[in-house]
């Protein structure tokens, strides 16, 4: 039996490539940020992780409240699951994978194709946690940034291939800039053999909600995630799906805990998908939301929004007028969290979440306190 020492003597038998991970930092919880600042919990206003305004249908609460069985595990298939998805996709439920949150089967399909030495194309600034789920894996990330426009550079990325290249990353709409990946651009990088992964956690919110979902069935290389975080609000009890060829919804599958969704996931996505006229009302709400957001947060003369098909909207400061620090400390003065970033490209940005009309107002109140 192999006895662990103390970290103390130098020993602790953890993975040294651990020590290398790019740890993803999500947006700050209400509890920690009621911890921080004194603010009680029911005066915040939360716009930092891009979560809907709007809790589950009221199907939803009232079935969770009434359900008894808990104490069984849920169908590991996902049998009823992946064919309420199925109708919604438009896409056989043999390319259905369900997982604990896209986030999930972003870690499972990084630990599925990458090996120590091989690599990952990414397209900055983009989700971060592409690079965290590499660095886990001793893999590295080639990094391709967008234009000035954010658009993706696909001839910079055929550029970047290497040999040891598996994935190609593209998330759209792209968090956080917000714009959307263009079909031609996926097909050309289909083109190069390497799996491409389309990241659609905001697809709903898109001025083409169908997303790339019809082009699976077509590919053996392509696969589209999806989430129930975003547009139909139940990120509290993390529900995603993969859409991918079948050899590698095999490989997810074999790779995956068992009954990784739990049963109350599975309730609240199948009744969510029973009942999208509701659901979809609440997503055109935030899309009216986020071009009011947008026009306000334009009337700040040190502010430079960039139009966005998310439910959010990511904005530089215009100059050195003003310092993110000053927008920071204003904003949560008052209660409000927005999203900020470490790397250089934004670290004079901030990113807002589409919220309630009243969040808009103020916010809006609070930005247009501060002094140039």
């Amino acid at each position: 039996m192999m006895s662990f020492s103390s970290p103390s003597l130098g020993y602790t038998g953890v993975r040294p490539e651990l020590d290398c991970i790019v740890e993803y930092i999500p947006g700050e919880s209400l509890e920690a940020f009621s911890g921080r600042t004194g603010i009680p919990l029911h005066q915040l206003v939360k716009l930092n992780s891009n979560e809907s305004p709007y809790p589950p249908i009221p199907e939803v609460l009232k079935a969770l409240s009434n359900y008894t069985n808990y104490n069984i595990y849920p169908d590991t298939n996902s049998v009823a699951l992946r064919s309420a998805l199925s109708s919604y996709t438009e896409i056989d439920s043999k390319f259905i994978v369900v997982g604990h949150g896209s986030s999930e089967l972003i870690f499972l399909l990084w630990h599925i194709f990458l090996s120590a030495g091989d690599t990952i194309i990414c397209c900055p600034p983009t989700f971060s946690f592409y690079t965290t789920s590499a660095s886990f894996c001793n893999a590295s990330v080639l990094e391709v940034p967008r234009t000035t426009t954010y658009e993706l550079d696909t001839e910079g990325i055929l550029a970047a291939l290497r040999p040891s290249t598996k994935l190609i990353v593209l998330c759209s709409p792209n968090n956080p800039t917000g714009n959307p990946v263009h079909e031609k651009d996926v097909l050309t990088l289909l083109e190069t053999g390497r799996i491409v992964i389309v990241d659609e956690a905001y697809v709903e919110f898109s001025d083409h909600p169908q997303g790339m979902a019809r082009l699976v069935p077509m590919y053996q290389n392509l696969v589209v995630l999806r989430t129930f975080s975003k547009w139909a609000g139940l990120a509290g009890l993390r529900i995603g799906y993969a859409l991918c060829p079948e050899w590698i919804a095999q490989y997810i599958r074999r790779a995956q805990n068992p009954f990784e969704v739990n049963m109350a996931g599975h309730i609240a996505a199948i009744l969510t998908l029973k009942n999208l006229d509701y659901i979809q009302n609440n997503v055109r709400c935030i899309i009216n939301e986020r071009d009011r957001l947008f026009s306000l947060l334009a009337q700040q003369p040190y502010l430079i929004p960039i139009p966005s098909q998310g439910n959010f909207i990511l904005a530089h400061l215009r100059d050195q007028t003003v310092k993110i620090e000053k927008v920071r400390a204003t904003v949560e003065s008052l209660g409000i969290l927005l999203r900020y970033f470490q790397s250089p490209s934004l670290q004079n940005s901030l990113r807002v979440t589409v919220g309630l009309p009243q969040h808009t107002e103020k916010l809006a109140e609070a930005l247009a306190s501060i002094e140039i």
